[in-house]
């Protein structure tokens, strides 16, 4: 089982930090013209209560004008929500 969580609060207060926890992010286009897109950033991590994956996650929505911008936010969220919890870039599968 995995479960999606958007508040980091709630998040590092489930995750088991004793084991690896992960970072990646996507970029998608949310329109047929791909104009608008958005940038979803997830951290992967193991509950430590049951063992299932958990998955914090956080958005940011951007245009197409603003694509050289994009990996400036990829690491602005990097900063802000992985680092903290020592956080390498990988996933867990659920």
């Amino acid at each position: 089982m995995k479960e999606i969580i958007y508040d980091i609060e709630e998040f590092k207060a489930k995750v088991d930090t004793a084991k690896p926890v992960h970072h990646c992010a996507m970029r998608k286009s949310v329109d047929q013209h791909g104009i608008f897109y958005r940038i979803i950033f997830r951290i992967y991590g193991i509950d430590k209560n049951n063992g299932h994956v958990l998955i914090f996650e956080a958005q940011k929505r951007t245009t197409v004008t603003e694509l050289e911008q994009h990996p400036k936010d990829y690491q602005k969220f990097v900063e802000k929500f992985a680092k903290p919890l020592g956080s390498t870039e990988g996933m867990w599968i659920p």
